[in-house]
């Protein structure tokens, strides 16, 4: 089973993520916090999870909820 609380696909916590580290250093708020409250894949394809934006765009930007658009 995968550690709560990090990337899908690379497997870091935010603490080791440069982007979460300087947003969060931005934001005033620690990289955990600044990836619940603000990161949109956190909790939306594997509980407790997020990905990256590295990873995010290596798995094809997949779509929250599994849907495949529709036009």
């Amino acid at each position: 089973m995968s550690e709560p609380l990090t990337c899908i696909g690379c497997g870091k916590h935010p603490d080791e993520i440069d982007e979460y580290i300087e947003c969060a250093a931005e934001e005033g708020m620690s990289p955990v916090q600044y990836v619940i409250e603000e990161e949109g894949t956190y909790d939306k394809f594997e509980p407790e999870r997020f990905y990256c934006t590295r990873c995010y765009i290596e798995a094809g930007m997949p779509l929250i909820g599994g849907a495949h658009g529709s036009s």
